[in-house]
């Protein structure tokens, strides 16, 4: 059976993920319809394909091409020597910067950012350029999670009480671990996941309002580095406070570092403990380390498998410590 379902794994995953997500929207819906369950799932299927699914596909277009953009530029760069006077102009005046430090003088700095914004430009494009061209795949793997996605709001309740019923353990642990993995579930797309998405579209408008290329590109780097606990989305927004302060832009800088520091970091540090420290009650360290290892383990989706993993384990742990060490 497992075997059945392996290739449609990430579109049924996504599926999953998406009807547990928007699950109190439906139910509301189902509500508002007067119980019209079949209604309310078409629906709400309807709106995940023109508000999530067209809006994510005309940005991913939208990337790809920034994503190649930045690529091309580089490497026509590198190899012709010759390079957009702006970034030519920033990159000669950190080199001086660094020149003057006798201990940095021997650094390539030119060479290095070249060579990271090549990394990370190529990385991106490769893998946007791999899933363009595999267009019929991605097609399929849609309409797999399109219809899965229909019938998990219609039946979605009922499957999880049987998947509950199935736990060999007595109605109140059942319990406990239910409510620990939705906890969690909910904790990592609103602490982790919507953050994440939420400062990578504030770091985008901040490009683009100051005046920085290619915003949506730098906007989807920093939502993926936002889901890193050291440096977040501050990794991709600061250095181009630098760089504007660099090219001589300084009031820009000023005005971008403020942006950086009110808008998009400081809400992350604020509201993150809040919505994943109070529902998931997961160490910060050990959230950060099941996020790793879910990466490793199961690629992007890992992210959210990871913490659901390690919840589950620590239920079971204590569930074992109420049955046989304490008695």
């Amino acid at each position: 059976m497992l075997r059945l379902l392996a290739p449609f794994g990430s579109a049924l995953l996504l599926a999953i993920i998406l009807s547990i997500a928007l699950h109190p929207i439906y139910s509301r819906l189902v509500k508002c319809v007067k119980g019209r369950e079949k209604l309310s799932a078409f629906i709400m299927t309807l709106c995940v394909i023109l508000l999530i699914i067209g809006p994510a596909m005309t940005l991913f277009g939208i990337l790809t091409t920034q994503a190649i953009d930045v690529y091309q530029g580089i490497m026509n760069g590198i190899q012709a020597d010759k390079f957009p006077e702006a970034w030519t102009e920033a990159i000669d005046r950190v080199s001086s910067r660094f020149a003057k430090y006798p201990f940095l003088s021997m650094v390539d700095v030119k060479g290095l950012l070249l060579k990271g914004l090549g990394v990370i430009s190529s990385g991106l494009a490769a893998q946007f350029g791999t899933l363009l061209k595999n267009t019929v795949i991605l097609a399929i793997d849609l309409t797999v999670m399109l219809i899965a996605l229909f019938f998990l709001f219609l039946k979605g309740e009922s499957y999880y009480r049987i998947f509950i019923d199935m736990l060999p353990f007595s109605a109140e642990h059942k319990k406990a671990v239910a409510e620990k993995v939705h906890d969690t579930f909910m904790a990592v797309i609103n602490g982790v996941f919507l953050i994440a998405l939420v400062q990578g579209v504030l770091t985008g408008l901040g490009f683009a309002l100051f005046g920085l290329p290619v915003p949506v590109f730098w906007g989807s780097l920093a939502a993926i580095v936002a889901l890193f606990p050291i440096g977040g989305a501050a990794l991709v927004w600061f250095p181009g406070v630098l760089f504007l302060y660099i090219k001589g832009s300084t009031m820009r800088s000023i005005l971008f570092l403020f942006w950086g520091l009110v808008f998009v970091t400081l809400p992350d540090n604020i509201a993150k403990p809040m919505l994943i420290g109070r529902r998931a009650k997961i160490p910060t360290f050990l959230l950060f380390i099941s996020i790793l290892g879910g990466l490793d383990a199961y690629g992007v989706f890992g992210i959210l498998l990871g913490p659901i993993v390690v919840t589950m384990l620590t239920a079971f742990i204590q569930i074992y410590r109420d049955e046989y060490l304490d008695n």
